[in-house]
């Protein structure tokens, strides 16, 4: 990799989160006059992961502050927010966010006490926010079907009730980690979370077993059930199995749940790197093109690539991380990173699809306009949504631990 190269983009992506934070604390999706000019907890959470990993503990608490704050009264957080912490939703429930905000709030936490833990982690502040934690565990588990043990969304990452509509992994394995991480929080706050960290554990069994598929040696994406109180649930109107591959396929051990060693994550990154890569112009797609939700056009995401380069770094294979991040350092313009990249015939195949079926939404108009006005569409490709603030984030961390081990 080249380390001087991949230097200047850590730089940049670091003050990339600096320059996108609003002084309310609230991360933007992507910048004020671009296609995300809001504050969505999933982007959200992983800029102040990005944060704690860049070592900007202030921004990271500000934006804690700021998430902890909009909160519903159910425990839920809402799909995206205005930066005044109003909200700003148009889909339904996508309780990943739960989870996230409680990861990166446990991030927040080791962050601030660093090798002094014990001694310095920043217990008032979880303090400060604890009916917060408490309410965010609960609405979790009042989603959780007592049949699996499984958390049921009607949308996760994706934003894809298709293919996302039931138990769906990400979801799952955010939402387990999310609690865990407020059971170390608990019990370093002298709190009992004893019940929380039971139910954590049946979560992730059930993320070992009932969404892995032996057959397949593969995790797989969703089990589909549209009613969460199914019982059981082969009798619900949509029980089936999504076993296509998508990039998210990763997550119970991007979150931590399972070690990178174990065989279950090795053969599933395998088959996600095999079947996901992009053979044109390299990078990690999200999930299959058949999926026909291309929005800007097929093609690979920053974010994604970074997630699965931890993989290779953790199973020290370095030649992949190699080719994982440095696909990410070759693809920066002007050392930003865009929502993903297709090729100009794609994102055209796109647009003569959604115009011709009439579902082209007059909010996706600017987005167009500035991929087609971008420079790297004269090299032949699309940069859809630039700068895209999550894929600085995860650069960030890729970096952090890549260089931690190699450098």
């Amino acid at each position: 990799m080249n380390y001087e190269k991949a230097y200047e983009l850590y730089e940049n992506c670091v003050n990339v989160l600096r320059e996108n934070q609003h002084e309310n604390g609230g991360f933007y999706a992507s910048p004020p006059g671009t296609r995300y000019p809001f504050i969505y907890p999933r982007d959200h959470s992983m800029a102040i992961i990005g944060s704690v990993d860049a070592d900007l503990m202030d921004q990271a608490r500000r934006g804690l502050d700021f998430v902890l704050s909009s909160q519903k009264p159910l425990g839920e957080f809402s799909q995206r927010y205005d930066v005044d912490g109003n909200d700003a939703s148009y889909k339904d429930l996508q309780i990943d966010g739960n989870g996230l905000v409680l990861y990166a709030l446990g991030k927040y936490f080791e962050g601030s006490g660093g090798s002094f833990f014990e001694a310095m982690a920043d217990k008032e502040f979880v303090l400060k926010h604890w009916e917060a934690v408490e309410k965010a565990v609960g609405f979790i588990l009042m989603n959780k079907n007592e049949e699996v043990d499984l958390i049921h969304t009607v949308n996760s990452i994706h934003e894809y009730p298709a293919y996302e509509h039931g138990f769906e992994i990400y979801a799952n394995s955010a939402c387990c980690a999310g609690i865990f991480a407020a059971v170390k929080m608990g019990k370093a706050l002298g709190k009992d979370v004893s019940l929380w960290e039971e139910e954590a554990n049946k979560i992730r069994d059930s993320i070992m077993t009932k969404l892995y598929s032996a057959r397949r040696r593969s995790f797989i994406k969703c089990i589909r059930v549209k009613d969460r109180t199914s019982n059981p649930i082969g009798y619900d109107a949509f029980a089936s199995s999504v076993i296509d591959v998508d990039a998210v396929e990763y997550a119970p051990a991007f979150f931590g749940l399972v070690d990178d060693t174990d065989i279950k994550v090795k053969s599933t990154v395998k088959r996600i790197h095999e079947r996901l890569w992009d053979k044109e112009i390299g990078g990690l797609n999200r999930y299959p093109e058949m999926w026909d939700r291309n929005n800007g056009g097929y093609g690979p995401w920053p974010h994604f690539t970074c997630e699965l380069a931890h993989h290779y770094i953790r199973v020290d294979n370095q030649d992949m991380a190699d080719m994982y991040l440095e696909w990410v350092i070759d693809m920066a313009h002007e050392n930003q990173l865009p929502e993903h990249i297709s090729t100009i015939e794609r994102f055209e195949m796109w647009f003569e699809d959604y115009t011709s079926a009439k579902i082209l939404r007059d909010s996706k108009l600017k987005m167009i306009e500035h991929t087609r006005s971008h420079p790297k569409w004269e090299d032949g490709l699309a940069y859809v949504t630039m700068p895209l603030i999550w894929p600085h984030a995860e650069f960030i961390s890729a970096y952090r631990s890549y260089m931690s081990k190699y450098g």
